[in-house]
């Protein structure tokens, strides 16, 4: 019971009505959803618009009506990730309008308002947003996606060892459209991460858009098993969103392939128990497998230094980190500091991917989340 009251402080602290924004005779109060906002979901957040010049003893600041807004969802330590742009609507009660954002994961987000009233020019608002993640609270029923993703396999049934082609369609769960138009994410339309269900084969690839819309790779599987895939893209000015897929591959057992990197990669944090649901650096030194030297030569790989993906146990939770594109001593010495949020407590197999010499390797590590 305590537990459960702390948790309902916090969603008070954090997601209750934030005080109101001024911007010149204008005032806009934010008004997120009562329990709060969280990843992985279609959210209602509203906001208020009031002339303070205009005070009726009664009724308080007038409303602002017919009043034109775009909305902007960032993530200040991640740039690079595709921003959920919007035209707000108007709600029932005047001066009120609302947006409807998906965020892929919790975080510190920030909403920009540009607000255009009847006849006025048009000002800009910020506020900061924290999202929680979807497993924060144990027990609590999320909302359905707003998108979901459909796999076709040819074969219908792979078998390791042999080709598959492999063919996946994004919807928006309302109204089931094929959605056809995708930002771009660190240089790709979609990131498919494969991993077996228990993670000991990985991959990451980019699988190619068709004029009708459906992505496609063909990809051999190379062992058999349960197979999780997760689909990484970004619908048009919606951001980023991770879809889950399953495909269960057969044939003849084979050997897991094991890969020997020229990179030693080492995380000192790999050997803490670390913090679930907070924004993290996670450093990391890169050096020569061989001298041991640090390496300073690596290479731009999909548009970051370097990439890290993070799966829980339960081969369902997935993190998709990038180094801090804020520090401007990245890179310097072979070291790196990525930006890692574990949504639930347990234990995580990561997978860090570097470029050096026109070739990408990948290192496993583990972590620990409490």
């Amino acid at each position: 019971m305590r537990t459960a009251a702390l948790l309902v402080l916090l969603s008070l602290a954090m997601f209750g009505q934030a005080p109101p924004v001024k911007a010149g005779k204008y005032e806009v109060t934010l008004r997120p959803p009562a329990d709060g906002l969280w990843a992985g979901e279609e959210m209602q957040i509203e906001y208020r618009v009031v002339d303070a010049s205009k005070v009726d003893p009664l009724m308080g600041a007038a409303p602002v009506i017919r009043s034109q807004t775009k909305s902007r969802i960032d993530m200040p330590l991640m740039p690079s990730m595709a921003a959920v742009v919007a035209t707000a609507h108007a709600e029932g009660v005047p001066g009120e309008y609302g947006i409807h954002p998906v965020f892929p994961h919790g975080g510190e987000y920030r909403l920009t308002l540009q607000i255009t009233p009847p006849g006025d020019t048009e000002f800009e608002v910020v506020f900061p947003l924290q999202i929680a993640d979807a497993s924060a609270v144990r027990g609590r029923k999320p909302k359905p996606a707003a998108y979901l993703a459909e796999l076709q396999a040819q074969p219908k049934s792979p078998k390791a060892g042999e080709p598959a082609n492999l063919q996946i369609v994004v919807r928006k769960r309302e109204g089931n459209q094929v959605v056809r138009a995708f930002d771009v994410q660190h240089e790709r339309l979609m990131h498919l991460i494969i991993v077996r269900s228990d993670l000991a084969v990985f991959a990451h690839e980019h699988p190619v858009q068709g004029a009708d819309g459906i992505f496609s790779l063909t990809y051999t599987f190379p062992t058999p098993g349960d197979y999780h895939l997760f689909a990484d893209s970004a619908p048009k000015e919606a951001g980023g969103q991770v879809l889950l897929l399953k495909l269960k591959v057969g044939g003849k057992k084979l050997p897991v392939p094991v890969t020997r990197a020229s990179l030693q990669v080492l995380f000192p944090d790999a050997n803490s128990t670390l913090p679930a649901g907070k924004t993290l650096r996670l450093p990391v030194s890169v050096t020569d497998g061989t001298s041991g030297e640090p390496v300073t030569n690596l290479e731009p790989y999909l548009g970051a230094q370097g990439h890290l993906i993070l799966i829980h146990e339960d081969s369902v939770s997935f993190v998709h980190c990038h180094p801090d594109e804020l520090d401007a001593n990245s890179g310097r010495d072979g070291k790196i500091a990525f930006l890692a949020r574990f949504p639930k407590a347990g234990k995580y197999k990561g997978w860090a991917q570097f470029q050096r010499a026109g070739k990408v390797e990948t290192v496993e590590v583990t972590f620990q989340a409490k």
